[in-house]
C-alpha cells in the first residue's frame, strides 16, 4: 500500500517532478572522460618537461659554441695586433690589402680603430659608413685592460656579432678588433632535435603504459563500482561486485558489498514492519491518512477510505486535494504543511454530512520531519452532542435560577432593615447569607459566560478598539476591589493604541484574570496589568499580561487550572474566599474564539503570571 517518500515541494496543489530524476552519463562517455581527465595532465606535463629540457639543452649548446667562438676571436685579435704592430705605419696599403684577403678567407671582419675612436680600416664596411667607435664596449675594455670582448648587434650590419679587441703595443692608442656573426653550429640543432625526438617517443610510451595501467587498475573497476551503485540506487540491493583493481578499490568493493547486504536486510525488515503497520492502521477505528513530501497519498486505512468514499486503488499515489474535497480539511492540511516545526499537532473540529446525518470529527494534522503530513480524524459526534446538551442545560438552569435568587436577595435586604431584636446575630446571619447569595450570583454569571464562549458557533464581532477604553473599564471595576484588600493595581499600557478584537470577549478575559489576581493576592500585594503590541504577530494584535504577587499555584495543578470547576485546595486561599472554578476556563475559551492562546507561569509563594497572545 505504501510507496517510498519523495522529496518535498512547497505547493501541495500543484504537480511536481522528482528532483532525483537527474540525467545520467552513459558508461562509454564516463570511461573516456574519466580516463582523459587522468591521462591528459600527465601528457601535458611530459610535453612541457621534454620541451623545456630540449630548450635548455639547445641554450647550453649555443652558449658553448659562443664561448668557443669568443676564444677563437680573441686569439685572432692577439695575432692581428702582432701583425699590425710590425707594420711600418698604420696606413700601409700592403698590410691593409693583406688584411682584407685574410678576413675574407677566414670569414671574419677586421677593424682598426685610432686613439680618437676613428675607424682607419674595416675589411667589410666602407669607412664613410662607420661612426666613432670609442663608445663600443669591447673597445673600452681593450683600452682599459688590453683586451675586450662583447656579443651585441652591429650598428652598421644590423646582425648579432661576436667582438674581440686588443691594443697595439707598437702604436699607442690603436685598437684592433676581430668580429664574426653569431651562428649556432649545426651540431647543436641536430643533437637537440634527436634528444627531443627520443624524449617525445619515450613520453608517448610512458603515457600509453600509464593509460593501460590506469584503465586496468582504476578506471574499469571504478566503472563497475559505479554501475553496481546505480543498480543499488534503483533498489537492486542483491547486487554484488567481485573485488578487482588496486588494494584500495578491493577494500572499497568489499565494504560496498557489506553495505548492500545490510541494506537488503534492513529493507526486508522495513517491508515487514510496513506490512505490520498497515494491518495495525487498518484495525484502528479512526480514519488515518498519510501523505509524502509531494502531497501524494501513501497510506490510507479502511475507515479513511470509507470516510472519503474512495477505494485504495483510487487514493494511493493520488494528490491529496483530489482525494479529499472537504474545505475544512484542506485548510487544516495546508496549515500543517506551512508549519516550520515538524511534529507540531494542528487540531480543528469539523462537521460533515454523510447519508443525511451530521457527524463531528476532531481532526489532527501533523507535519513529519520528512515533509509528509499525517491526518487523523476522531469521531466525537456523541461527545459533541453530550457537550451541547450540557451547555444547553447550564444555560437553561442559569436563567431559571436567576429569578428566585433575586427574590431571596431582596427579601434578606428587607430583613436587614426591619429585624432588630438581636442585632449582632442578625448581622452575622445576613452577612453569611449575603456571601452565599453573592457566590451563587457569581456562579450563575460565570456559567452564562462560559456557555457563551464554549459555543462552537460563536462568531466574534471584530471591530477596531482603543486600548484606553478597554483599560478604563478594568480600572473602574477592579480598582475598588483591589483597594478593599489593600492591593496596589498597576496598569502599564499605551492607551492610545488601537487594535482589532471583540470587545465583549476581551472584557471577559481581562475581568476574570484581574479578579483572580486580586482574589488570590494577600493584603499589601501588587497586581500588574501590562498590555502592548505583539511584534511577533502583527501591528493590529496585542499581548496582555496579568501578574500578581499572590500565593501562586503548585506545579502539579498547572495543567488542570483551565478545566471547568477545577479548584486548587481552598485552604490555600485563606481569607480570599472560594471561587467558582470557571474563571480560567472562560479565559481559555474566549481566547480560542478570538484565535489567541494563553500561557500561565506560577511560583508558590511568589505569584502568578498569565500571558495572552
Amino acid at each position: 500500500m505504501c510507496t517510498p517518500f519523495a522529496a518535498s515541494d512547497t505547493d501541495f496543489r500543484k504537480p511536481t517532478s522528482k528532483p532525483n530524476d537527474l540525467p545520467v552519463e552513459s558508461p562509454g562517455m564516463s570511461n573516456r572522460s574519466y580516463l582523459l581527465r587522468l591521462i591528459i595532465p600527465f601528457a601535458v606535463m611530459m610535453v612541457v618537461v621534454v620541451a623545456l629540457s630540449g630548450w635548455l639543452i639547445y641554450q647550453a649548446g649555443v652558449a658553448g659554441a659562443r664561448a668557443q667562438q669568443i676564444i677563437e676571436l680573441k686569439n685572432d685579435a692577439a695575432l692581428l695586433a702582432t701583425v699590425v704592430g710590425r707594420a711600418a705605419s698604420m696606413d700601409d696599403a700592403q698590410v691593409m690589402q693583406r688584411l682584407r684577403e685574410e678576413g675574407k678567407f677566414r670569414e671574419v671582419r677586421y677593424t682598426l680603430i685610432a686613439s680618437d675612436g676613428r675607424v682607419t680600416f674595416d675589411s667589410e664596411v666602407p669607412l664613410e659608413q662607420l661612426d666613432n667607435h670609442n663608445d663600443r664596449s669591447e673597445v673600452l675594455d681593450a683600452r682599459g685592460r688590453g683586451t675586450g670582448q662583447s656579443v651585441r648587434r652591429s650598428s652598421s650590419q644590423g646582425i648579432m656579432n661576436i667582438y674581440a679587441a686588443n691594443t697595439v703595443a707598437a702604436h699607442p692608442g690603436f685598437v684592433v678588433r676581430v668580429s664574426r656573426p653569431e651562428r649556432a653550429p649545426l651540431w647543436v640543432n641536430a643533437r637537440t632535435i634527436a634528444l627531443l625526438a627520443g624524449a617525445a617517443a619515450l613520453s608517448i610510451g610512458i603515457v600509453s603504459w600509464l593509460a593501460i595501467t590506469l584503465h586496468r587498475r582504476w578506471v574499469a573497476p571504478v566503472r563497475r563500482l559505479a554501475d553496481a551503485a546505480e543498480q543499488m540506487a534503483a533498489g537492486q540491493w542483491q547486487t554484488r561486485i567481485a573485488p578487482d583493481g588496486t588494494a584500495e578499490l578491493r577494500e572499497f568493493t568489499t565494504r560496498l558489498n557489506l553495505l548492500a547486504q545490510q541494506a537488503q536486510k534492513q529493507l526486508e525488515d522495513l517491508q515487514q514492519q510496513r506490512s505490520d503497520l498497515t494491518l495495525l492502521v487498518d484495525s484502528l477505528p479512526d480514519p488515518i491518512l498519510l501523505t509524502d513530501a509531494q502531497h501524494r497519498v501513501v497510506l490510507l486505512n479502511a475507515p479513511a477510505a470509507r470516510f472519503l468514499q474512495v477505494t485504495l486503488a483510487q487514493a494511493i499515489n493520488a494528490r491529496f486535494f483530489s482525494v479529499l474535497g472537504e474545505p475544512s480539511l484542506l485548510d487544516l492540511y495546508e496549515l500543517a504543511s506551512r508549519d516550520t516545526k515538524p511534529r507540531t499537532p494542528h487540531m480543528r473540529e469539523i462537521r460533515v454530512v454523510r447519508a443525511g446525518q451530521r457527524y463531528t470529527y476532531q481532526a489532527v494534522a501533523v507535519r513529519m520531519p520528512a515533509g509528509g503530513i499525517v491526518l487523523v480524524l476522531r469521531d466525537v459526534t456523541r461527545l459533541a452532542a453530550a457537550v451541547l446538551m450540557k451547555t444547553d442545560f447550564v444555560a437553561n438552569a442559569s436563567h431559571e435560577l436567576r429569578t428566585p435568587i433575586a427574590a431571596i436577595k431582596l427579601a434578606f435586604e428587607t430583613l436587614s432593615e426591619v429585624y432588630t431584636e438581636d442585632a449582632q446575630q442578625t448581622a452575622r446571619c445576613i452577612t453569611i447569607i449575603e456571601g452565599h447569595l453573592k457566590r451563587l450570583e457569581d456562579l450563575l454569571q460565570d456559567l452564562l459566560d462560559l456557555s457563551r464562549v464554549e459555543n462552537s458557533e460563536i462568531k466574534p464581532e471584530i471591530m477596531q478598539l482603543r486600548l484606553g477604553d478597554v483599560i478604563g473599564v478594568i480600572r473602574n471595576t477592579m480598582t475598588p476591589l483591589a483597594r478593599n484588600k489593600n492591593i496596589e493595581l498597576i496598569i502599564e499600557a499605551d492607551e492610545t493604541i488601537t487594535f482589532h478584537s471583540d470587545r465583549r470577549l476581551l472584557d471577559l478575559v481581562l475581568k476574570n484574570l484581574v479578579e483572580n489576581a486580586v482574589k488570590y493576592t494577600p493584603s499589601g500585594g501588587r497586581v500588574t496589568v501590562r498590555v502592548e503590541r505583539d511584534a511577533g504577530v502583527g501591528a493590529s494584535q496585542i499581548m496582555m499580561q496579568v501578574a500578581d504577587t499572590g500565593i501562586g499555584i503548585p506545579p502539579q495543578h498547572l495543567e488542570r487550572v483551565f478545566e471547568r470547576f477545577y479548584q486548587v485546595d481552598a485552604a490555600r486561599s485563606g481569607s480570599s474566599g472560594r471561587g467558582t472554578g470557571l474563571g480560567l476556563a472562560i479565559v481559555k475559551h474566549a481566547l480560542m474564539a478570538l484565535g489567541g492562546t494563553v500561557k500561565l507561569d506560577s511560583v508558590v509563594g511568589r505569584g502568578t503570571t498569565v500571558t495572552c497572545l
